[in-house]
């Protein structure tokens, strides 16, 4: 697996903002901030990103949980879900999309850049 391109969805600005920055100083590309399933659907008909930053709590119908099962089925790019809730029953149901991992809220920069590191130099 190629990592350049990475596409964030997260509904907070300012969390969507310190991603972007750790993200581009770790020197990857950003190529969409989005808050919700319909506009990630929206921006995948023209962007292929290599892989998902994904909130579990995103606005719209949809949660970032049912929004990565979308993207498995009809994508296969890889996610890594974020969250501030670390409750049992929302984790399972992350962990049953295969995410290559959980960050949880709030986002410490230095994991963040270990983890797009590692997938990095593991594909």
């Amino acid at each position: 697996m190629t990592l350049q391109k990475i596409l964030i969805v997260e509904d907070d600005m300012i969390i969507q903002m310190f991603l972007s920055r750790i993200i581009k100083q770790a020197g990857f590309d950003v190529v969409g901030e989005v808050r919700s399933c319909d506009q990630l659907l929206e921006i995948l008909t023209t962007e292929t990103p290599d892989l998902i930053l994904m909130d579990i709590g995103i606005v719209g119908d949809k949660d970032g949980v049912e929004t990565t099962a979308i993207v498995n089925e009809k994508y296969n790019i890889p996610v890594i879900f974020m969250t501030g809730n670390s409750d049992e029953t929302t984790l399972e149901r992350a962990r049953k999309q295969n995410p290559l991992t959980v960050l949880f809220k709030p986002i410490d920069e230095g994991r963040l850049k270990r983890e797009l590191f590692q997938i990095r130099d593991n594909a």
